[in-house]
């Protein structure tokens, strides 16, 4: 009787260390299962945040619309040394950034821009001049008639990038005095530029 208490005793004291065991065991697992839950929502949500971000871009650059402008028509053909270039004739503005009054041109939105002048020069004369933008010149350059008795017409392109709402203007910025300019109904003095691709900041 006596070895058989001892026994279930003994039953019963391991039967304790394996339930001991097993809650152990299973509080464990239970730990191990809440910190990968726990790591499976944060990547749903950093994977949420990162198909938001993918969405808000390819949204802002589908959204973009064209951009571009040319304006022609010279308006003084005697600038003095410094002088602005007003093209008081806007053919097309897509982006309403050019202002035919006062020759300066107003990026819309943040990018890359090509730009291009074209001046016709008068006989056996020369134009220093600069594509000027709010942080300084794209672009520096010379035109001169080399015909002597011709008016050649010559032009210039400059690519660069642009914040929203910067300037963007031709400064003449040395000449022969007089008539350096030549307007003829088969020719144009122009400025012009085009957005290539806008750039997210």
């Amino acid at each position: 009787m006596i070895k058989t208490e001892i026994y279930v005793d003994k039953i019963k004291s391991e039967t304790e260390i394996m339930q001991q065991r097993m809650s152990e065991k299973l509080d464990g697992i239970q730990e191990d299962w809440g910190k990968t839950k726990n790591e499976l929502n944060d990547a749903k949500a950093d994977n949420r945040k990162v198909v938001e971000e993918i969405k808000d871009k390819v949204e802002s650059i589908s959204t973009v619309q064209a951009v571009a402008f040319l304006a022609h028509n010279i308006k003084n053909t005697a600038p003095s040394n410094g002088e602005t270039l007003v093209f008081s004739m806007t053919h097309f503005d897509v982006g309403s950034g050019y202002n035919n009054e006062t020759g300066i041109y107003t990026t819309p939105v943040a990018g890359i821009y090509l730009f291009t002048l074209q001046l016709c020069i008068s006989s056996s004369r020369y134009v220093a001049f600069e594509i000027d933008t709010t942080n300084g010149p794209i672009l520096k350059g010379c035109f001169n008639d080399e015909g002597g008795s011709y008016n050649g017409c010559k032009t210039a392109t400059a690519v660069t990038e642009l914040g929203i709402k910067e300037h963007v203007w031709i400064k003449n910025e040395q000449s022969t005095s007089g008539t350096d300019f030549w307007k003829g109904s088969y020719t144009w003095n122009s400025f012009s530029g085009v957005l290539i691709s806008a750039v997210r900041k």
